[in-house]
């Protein structure tokens, strides 16, 4: 989760290691989807 939600800062999570990102403010169905998505 960060308050960054640049395209560049989405790919640097991303190729750091993280399964997701996810931009604040949460968008409670967003973060849901990406939940049951990574524990499927």
């Amino acid at each position: 989760m960060s308050a960054n939600a640049y395209q560049e800062d989405i790919d640097k999570s991303l190729a750091a290691g993280m399964n997701a990102h996810i931009a604040k403010p949460v968008e409670p169905q967003k973060l849901y989807a990406v939940i049951r998505r990574l524990v499927s």
